[in-house]
């Protein structure tokens, strides 16, 4: 029994540290480090994403108040990160041995200390993190440099008052109900007026919590919204008290500071320039999301299917062949229907020659499981592009190519004739054909083959 214990704990050791041997599943990691600012041990929590990979590079998002803090932010961003909303990131908690005393917001309680500055114990956080926590996790993972800080009521008050200090190693914020008096958020914006370095920043405040805290909030927003960067900036207000605030807006804070992730807002207005060029686009795109996250990403598929719907409505050419290029390098439509995707997108665009081109394609390449691949070119043939005749040759040939639906292409050569009044002898050679082999089928019914050879010996 002893033994089969060493070996459990053993195996679970493995499976949570073993990160050398490439890609482990989303993981709680727990760790302890001597902090000489507290000058005692302290906690930290991380959480590995799923398919974490030693070989790629991936943003961290900081907790403060780890026991509130570290299952939500790391539950809510596994959901996001595995759905593709953001991009993977490491998740690490810093857990608080005295709250109190490192997260206490400097109000004034100590005339030598300017309310713009860090109490004691908060100095210290701030030491610890920047100096201790973070470089061990810079260590010991492969991180991108997109580094995110989270807090909530008092640490989301220590959020705000980190962006003002000079060492500030964060890209990105997120404070939940900060509490701030206007010496502070003047100096807020002095800071972020004069800083040239760009920042995001997320905060949000609830209806129902400290009417302090909701004034801080809105007076945030009216900096935000002075700010030549105000689009890097957002507050949201929530039907919610102090607590429940969290996963109110957590959600929403996590997706705004990953907001240039698989953003394409801007693909409208510039598309509309008669330079433009889709592939451009896309590269600048990528290049601009892996600079700033410091992370290696390609299009996402459902954003290439996005996309090419929004470039079909432009009616240019040019750029859906761009499109359909991207689409082959990358693999988004399965061989069996390569042409097959192709030719619909040219048709949905009225790229009507371009769409026959490629439904034929489809066929010459031995992609016809069933009559729906013939139906659609003899379609176009004859409504799009007025060639019924080409229509009629073209299934002619297409029942030496697919024996199965002959019985099918002969009731649509007699209904092409009929329609288009062309050489009955034809039509109704092909609709006695049809009646005479009659199966059951979808296309047709016997009563409806009887109608059409009635019309074409009339």
């Amino acid at each position: 029994m002893k033994k089969l214990l060493i070996i459990i704990i053993f195996l679970n050791v493995s499976i949570v540290f073993g990160q050398d041997n490439g890609k482990i599943k989303n993981q709680s990691i727990e760790k302890k480090l001597t902090s000489q600012y507290f000058n005692n041990e302290r906690t930290i929590k991380i959480s590995l994403p799923t398919d974490f990979d030693n070989t790629k590079k991936y943003p961290v998002i900081y907790t403060l108040d780890g026991f509130g803090l570290f299952e939500i932010t790391s539950s809510y961003s596994k959901f996001l990160m595995d759905y593709d909303v953001i991009p993977k990131a490491i998740v690490v908690s810093i857990f608080h041995n005295n709250r109190n005393y490192e997260t206490s917001p400097n109000y004034g309680q100590n005339i030598n200390i300017p309310k713009t500055e860090f109490l004691e114990g908060s100095e210290k956080l701030k030491n610890h993190l920047i100096n201790e926590v973070k470089p061990l996790i810079d260590k010991e993972y492969p991180t991108s440099n997109y580094n995110i800080l989270i807090g909530h009521s008092n640490t989301a008050t220590f959020v705000n008052e980190l962006i003002t200090k000079d060492y500030n190693p964060f890209q990105a914020f997120i404070a939940l109900s900060p509490d701030l008096v206007d010496e502070q958020i003047n100096h807020f914006k002095k800071h972020i007026d004069n800083k040239s370095e760009k920042i995001v920043y997320f905060v949000s405040s609830g209806i129902k919590d400290d009417k302090y805290r909701l004034e801080t909030g809105i007076k945030l927003d009216t900096v935000f919204k002075a700010n030549k960067d105000k689009n890097l900036f957002q507050h949201k207000i929530y039907k919610a008290g102090h607590l429940d605030l969290v996963p109110k807006s957590l959600n929403d804070a996590l997706m705004f500071v990953f907001s240039d992730y698989r953003n394409f807002d801007d693909l409208d207005i510039k598309s509309k320039v008669s330079s433009f060029s889709i592939k451009t686009y896309l590269n600048e795109k990528i290049n601009n999301t892996n600079t700033i996250y410091g992370i290696s990403t390609t299009l996402n598929e459902d954003d290439y299917f996005y996309i090419i719907e929004q470039m079909i409505t432009k009616k240019n050419k040019l750029l859906l062949d761009e499109m359909l290029e991207i689409s082959e390098k990358n693999n988004f439509y399965p061989e069996n229907h390569l042409y097959s995707d192709r030719a619909q997108t040219y048709e949905a665009a009225e790229f009507y020659e371009e769409a026959l081109k490629n439904w034929k394609l489809q066929i010459e390449n031995g992609f016809y499981q069933n009559t729906f691949y013939f139906e659609r070119p003899l379609k176009l043939l004859n409504k799009e592009l007025n060639r019924p005749k080409e229509g009629i040759e073209f299934l002619k040939s297409s029942m030496e190519k697919y024996p199965e639906g002959k019985l099918v292409f002969n009731y649509w050569i007699a209904k092409t004739i009929l329609g288009n009044d062309l050489k009955r002898k034809d039509g109704i050679k092909a609709i006695d054909y049809c009646i005479k082999n009659f199966r059951e089928n979808r296309k047709f019914s016997l009563e409806d083959a009887k109608k059409v050879q009635l019309k074409l010996k009339k």
